[in-house]
């Protein structure tokens, strides 16, 4: 309990002089700009851009291509992040940073979420924030960043078959083909470990595994119980309801003081990237191309991942062999394959 005391004591100080400066001022202006011209879907984007098929389709892929580039960007901060912090305080933290910075929006959400939501909402906030980002912070300290954000490639497998064990979802050749090849190119990358020597004893891979069969659940609960409620407010609602259990696990480590050095500003700006931008304002995203589009194709965006990770771990000096090119390659073939007929699966 003294740890808990003290903590509670002495970290509102630096949490409101970190949290509320600047450059989350800047998200938050930002994210409110998207509520209100993009989330709220205003007449004129229903008229002139989303209500035309051929927009929709190039709305959906630039989309995805911005999720990509956030959450590729993510691994290459987490091996940053988790030389100072331990992976349930990365873990735990970046949800934390995720919560406040959609906290101006979750109270209305929270308010607004009808009674039967709270259940899948709940479930989203944990399956689809909190445990994974604990697993891929634990990931984060024995893998290469660019090795993590591969194993990401395995989420639309595991959405087709927990979509069709367990919410009756249809898979079409195409969609399986794809998907088979996603894989195969992902588990090369994986074989491939650190040194680029393929590896067939890599058990920290299973860490980022068990993330992406969680994602599968989070994507189709999303995709079936929630998709009349905007992005926006599902996102702030899911997570202001893991933020606060987050906030409790905090307070029983040295979270607070280690953040509240001066020597770890950067660390502490590079887990407020982590929660704001590629957790908060990537879901809002993420969770509005689901609406837009279809689970698979929105899942589709962890194959493009792993291209993001690569070049971010090449600029940080981490070693790239043919075969991690070789599975780049197979895994974007089988994003084509996914989407070669019906490439947005909307109708």
């Amino acid at each position: 309990m003294n740890i808990f005391q003290n903590n509670l004591i002495n970290s509102a100080v630096p949490i409101i002089k970190h949290i509320c400066y600047l450059p989350n001022c800047l998200i938050c202006l930002f994210l409110s700009f998207i509520d209100k011209i993009l989330l709220n879907q205003t007449t004129i984007l229903e008229n002139s851009i989303l209500n035309k098929p051929e927009n929709k389709f190039w709305v959906s892929w630039i989309t995805l291509v911005i999720l990509a580039v956030f959450w590729g960007l993510s691994f290459i901060f987490i091996k940053k992040v988790v030389a100072v912090l331990t992976p349930v305080e990365v873990g735990a933290g970046r949800v934390l940073m995720a919560a406040l910075a959609l906290l101006p929006w979750s109270f209305s959400a929270l308010k607004n979420l009808p009674a039967g939501k709270w259940k899948p909402v709940t479930l989203v906030g944990f399956l689809g924030y909190f445990f994974p980002a604990i697993l891929y912070a634990f990931a984060g300290s024995k893998l290469n960043s660019s090795l993590a954000g591969t194993l990401n490639s395995t989420t639309p497998l595991f959405v087709l078959i927990i979509g069709s064990l367990f919410f009756s979802q249809l898979i079409s050749k195409n969609q399986l083909t794809g998907l088979l090849m996603g894989f195969g190119g992902s588990l090369l990358l994986i074989l491939a470990g650190n040194d680029g020597e393929l590896n067939f004893n890599n058990p920290y891979a299973l860490l980022p595994l068990i993330a992406t069969v969680m994602y599968g659940f989070n994507v189709n609960i999303i995709g079936k119980y929630l998709t009349d409620i905007k992005p926006l407010p599902l996102t702030a609602a899911s997570l202001a309801v893991v933020g606060v259990f987050a906030l409790g696990v905090l307070f029983f480590t040295d979270f607070f003081a280690k953040i509240s050095l001066p020597e770890n500003r950067r660390i502490l700006a590079y887990l407020i990237f982590l929660g704001a931008v590629n957790t908060s304002m990537a879901m809002i995203l993420f969770n509005f191309l689901l609406q837009l589009s279809s689970p698979v194709f929105a899942s589709s965006v962890t194959y493009l991942i792993p291209v993001i990770a690569l070049l971010a771990g090449i600029f940080d000096g981490e070693t790239i062999a043919i075969w991690h090119y070789l599975g780049i390659v197979i895994i974007l073939a089988g994003v084509y394959m996914i989407n070669k007929k019906d490439k947005l699966s909307t109708d």
